[in-house]
């Protein structure tokens, strides 16, 4: 057996390998570091008890460890340093003196202190302690440290191991408890053949080796002032989140509530609980009317109207936060702060914010005035075109004036380093705010953060998602659910689409990987391009961005890639390394042959057509459309690149496309047309259907003079198909209102239509040109039996319907027929029909409608609906379904239009942090299902289950 060091950076998560370094913290541990120098010189003449007492523990307890000396198991001599947590042991550490012959070295690995470590481990093992993480020998200097996953594998599973250990447990073998003649076997056993044998797996070593990483402080120890550089690696490996294995990935996407709460104060809004939901509502500092951007924007309008204030607090919120993401990008390229320009220096009022908004950011270079802001990029995102709401106020004539008091628990801190009290302006508090965080530093090189917390796109979308759901409270799907749900899913599409098309029958990605013809490559890409998926309820976005992740992945895992580079995919952000395992770091380039920018331009590349081909969204609220748009190109942004190189002052990266088109707005669950309606007796279809096609591909590619006129176009197309479908299924009772909105126009005008709301029943009359008196209240019964016809045959406009049936041209074949998407996937809204009758009121004729009934079970109707045959539908819902009463009909839809392939239930586990909701993943292919078939289930059975036992259901 030898003994083979892992580089520190292959060791550790490549996610915790980025985590940002607190300032604070740092300094806790350069302390502890020199006070653990301090004991072991004065313990240095002492024995190995001694030093662990005085000297290592204290350095462990120093880093808010929980240490126990000499932990004695039973009656057993006693492990040297126990670090636990919640009374359990987690890391076993073996000291040994500074040149004992029993340490353990690269030399000779096969020593006693392994020896030591092998009993402890299989000890705790016995008693059932599945908690270890890591075991560690040390001669107070150096360190070698070992993940318990590798114990487990080599030793408490090694059946020549668990032979010598029984027997050394038995009172009738010849060891009865002898620990020198259990060391002596596994000095045995470790060189013996039949061991090595036993533990040469191709799937785990090449050859067998343990495997650790080995650290000597000595050298640091020894410097006044070591470099940042080389606390590093020491800092992560001696933190809890790393010995403890505390460190959640998940938890780098998770709400951070410090940028929650004040952010919400900044704009004048409050969270509450209301019947178990989080709601949010104006605040009391708004009520009062403090400077907040809510009363900002209330004392301009004629009249309160909360709905208008919120959609104009995310249209500019998304705006500026936007900005930020931009601004963090130029800097990172460039290593220059100077570039920043979101601050209250360069940005004094709020009409220098809409001049940045509308007269930079919305215009090409070429067409710009003279501004400071001149090196900004175009970047060609609708994000900063003029919306109809802003024709109700625009962000320029907000009151500079305003004043707000520092939130009480401001992360904002003074000279003095204590939180900053006293009045602020309201711009300059946002700004400022806003740069106490990190928006993007991914720098693995980067100096520590002072104070900094790493704020991702997975955070804002977090923060979205709760001011969208205002009203009924939204639940934010955490990473490692939408990861999982993603991967699993695209995985069997891309699987069918590729055993079809190349006559394969691979059972995993590895296995098509290596069927793949290099020289199919083009093919292989027009076929992942193929792909399409929907979420019906988009909310913030978040299952899109996970697919645009995995689809990445898939392009990695087929080598699809020009590029050489490494790509992983942790919780929902993209690593990439090099061969060295270096992440690959985009600068400015110099010229377009360099690496790093050949990566990026790919990347950015793929993620477009990904984005485009293969990602739709639709959701009722048109702020969920905003936000999941910004989502998206926050992502494509991430990779942008320089597109010249010529001029030092301009900083021209690549302009975003026109994703937008794909997030459309409307209610998913409602529509006039069914899919299959057929619209093969349109005149013209084959033509239109093509015309449709290729302005849509324009407007995406941007290939057009006027966004305006092009965007028009495929309004008044879409318009088209509804019109004609609408006179199709209507055709007498359109004829009938028609002819008597002309009777009406010939003896009344346009009297009560004039005025009427409904701009689509207003057109049905016209002008009387002549002026003639009339019994007013004849008029006005006829006119309401009109608008009871009218109400009659669109009566669905109020719910805003969604067309399936033509709004997605992607999904539509040459002749205009609906193909359908291949997968569906989502977290549909879980809302009880007893909690609000209204929104039911237009589902009723679904097949998945009857009483008692939740939201979400007609959205898996709809999902069959768009579905292609054989397509997948993935939900996270309530797991309450499959015995309740209100979901019969869906159980009978679910059993008879296609067969379930897998139900992980989370039980007690609550996924969402804000709602105590049992819920469950559901699988299904839309497909006639065999009789008799099996699938997967996995329910957690724990009383009180925690993040992992939910982590270890999904695996």
């Amino acid at each position: 057996m030898k003994f083979e060091a892992i580089d520190e950076k292959e060791f550790l998560n490549p996610y915790y390998r980025k985590k940002p370094i607190l300032e604070a913290e740092l300094n806790e541990f350069i302390k502890a570091l020199k006070d653990y120098k301090t004991s072991l010189e004065n313990n240095l003449k002492n024995n190995e008890d001694s030093l662990v007492a005085n000297a290592l523990s204290k350095f462990f307890e120093n880093l808010h460890f929980e240490c126990e000396i000499k932990s004695i198991h039973k009656g057993n001599s006693g492990i040297d340093l126990a670090l636990k947590k919640d009374k359990q042991i987690q890391v076993i550490v073996e000291a040994k003196l500074p040149h004992s012959k029993e340490f353990f070295s690269q030399s000779k690995p096969n020593c006693k202190a392994l020896h030591e470590c092998i009993l402890y481990y299989l000890r705790e093992r016995k008693a059932l302690n599945s908690s270890l993480k890591h075991i560690i020998i040390t001669d107070f200097y150096r360190f070698y440290i070992f993940k318990a996953d590798l114990f487990e594998e080599l030793f408490n599973k090694n059946k020549y191991f668990k032979e010598a250990f029984e027997n050394f447990e038995s009172k009738n073998s010849l060891f009865k408890g002898n620990t020198d003649e259990f060391y002596k076997e596994c000095e045995k056993l470790l060189s013996s053949e039949k061991y090595l044998d036993s533990i040469t797996r191709k799937d785990l070593f090449d050859e067998p080796s343990l495997k650790g990483v080995f650290i000597d402080i000595k050298p640091i120890l020894e410097q006044e002032k070591p470099s940042f550089s080389k606390l590093k690696p020491l800092f992560k490996i001696f933190h809890k989140d790393f010995l403890l294995s505390e460190f959640n990935p998940n938890d780098a996407n998770s709400l951070n509530n410090a940028f929650y709460k004040e952010l919400l104060y900044i704009l004048g809004l409050y969270e509450s609980k209301q019947n178990s939901k989080l709601i949010i509502a104006k605040s009391e500092e708004s009520k009062e009317e403090q400077g907040t951007f809510y009363t900002a924007i209330n004392s301009k309008l004629k009249e309160e109207n909360f709905e208008t204030i919120l959609k104009l607090l995310i249209l500019w919120l998304n705006r500026i936060l936007f900005l930020k993401l931009i601004e963090s990008n130029l800097v990172r390229f460039n290593d220059d702060k100077n570039l920043k320009f979101l601050n209250f220096k360069k940005i004094p009022d709020f009409d220098k914010l809409s001049e940045l908004f509308f007269e930079v950011l919305a215009k090409e270079k070429s067409t710009r005035k003279k501004s400071e802001f001149a090196y900004l990029p175009y970047l060609n995102s609708s994000l900063f075109e003029k919306q109809s709401i802003e024709n109700t106020l625009e962000i320029s004539n907000l009151n500079n004036d305003l004043k707000l008091n520092y939130y009480k628990n401001t992360v904002l801190k003074d000279d003095k380093c204590k939180a900053k009290k006293g009045q602020v302006g309201l711009l300059e508090y946002l700004f400022e705010f806003l740069d106490s965080f990190d928006f993007g530093s991914d720098d693995e090189q980067s100096e520590i953060l002072s104070q900094k917390e790493l704020i991702s796109s997975s955070v804002l979308g977090n923060v979205f998602e709760k001011l969208n759901g205002y009203k009924e409270g939204s639940f934010y799907t955490p990473s490692f659910i939408t990861s999982y749900m993603c991967k699993e899913s695209i995985t069997k599409v891309v699987l069918d689409k590729f055993n079809a098309q190349f006559d394969l029958d691979a059972k995993d990605i590895s296995e098509l990987r290596r069927s793949l013809r290099k020289e199919d490559k083009k093919a292989q890409k027009e076929l992942l391009n193929s792909i399409k998926i929907c979420d019906p309820a988009v909310g913030s976005g978040h299952f899109l961005v996970s697919a645009l992740n995995v689809m990445l992945s898939i392009y990695d895992e087929l080598n699809l890639f020009d590029e050489e580079f490494y790509l992983e995919v942790q919780n929902d952000e993209i690593l990439i390394t090099n061969r060295k395992g270096e992440f690959v770091e985009y600068k400015r380039p110099h010229s377009d042959k360099d690496k790093a920018h050949l990566i990026q331009k790919e990347l950015f590349y793929t993620k477009k057509d990904i984005i485009e081909n293969n990602l739709f969204g639709v959701d009722i609220n048109p702020n969920s459309c905003e936000i999941t748009k910004l989502r998206l190109w926050i992502e494509l942004l991430k990779h942008s690149f320089y597109q010249s190189f010529d001029d030092e002052n301009y900083h021209d990266l690549k302009t975003l496309p026109n994703i937008d088109i794909n997030i459309k707005c409307g209610n998913s669950l409602v529509s006039y047309f069914e899919t299959g309606k057929s619209l093969n007796h349109y005149p013209n279809i084959k033509e239109r259907i093509n015309k449709y096609k290729r302005i849509v591909k324009d407007y995406k590619e941007g290939f057009y003079t006027d966004k305006n006129l092009i965007a028009k176009e495929i309004k008044n197309l879409q318009e088209s198909f509804k019109n004609f479908c609408l006179k199709d299924k209507f055709n007498k009772e359109i004829k009938q209102l028609t002819n008597g909105a002309n009777e009406y126009s010939k003896k009344y005008g346009d009297f009560l239509a004039d005025e009427h709301h409904d701009e689509k029943f207003k057109s049905f009359f016209s002008k009387n040109m002549f002026e003639f008196s009339f019994d007013e209240k004849v008029a006005t019964k006829e006119f309401a039996n009109l608008k009871k016809e009218y109400d009659n045959i669109f009566n669905l406009e109020s719910n805003h319907p969604f067309e399936w049936r033509f709004e997605f041209p992607e999904i539509l074949d040459d002749d205009g027929n609906f193909k359908g998407f291949d997968l569906i996937i989502g977290n549909p809204p879980y809302i009880k029909e007893a909690e609000n009758k209204e929104l039911f009121t237009n589902t009723k004729k679904l097949r998945t409608y009857q009483g008692k009934m939740d939201i979400w079970y007609h959205f898996v109707g709809r999902g069959f609906d768009i579905l292609k045959n054989n397509g997948y539908l993935a939900f996270i819902a309530t797991n309450n379904w499959v015995t309740n009463s209100g979901a019969k009909k869906l159980r009978n839809i679910v059993l008879e239009e296609s067969q379930i392939l897998s139900l992980v239930d989370f039980s007690s586990f609550m996924v969402f942090d804000s709602a105590s909701i049992q819920t469950m993943i559901m699988s299904f292919q839309k497909t006639k299902p065999p009789k008799n078939y099996e699938f997967h289930f996995a329910k957690i059975t724990t009383q009180t289950p925690i993040y992992e036992d939910a982590l270890s259901l999904l695996k």
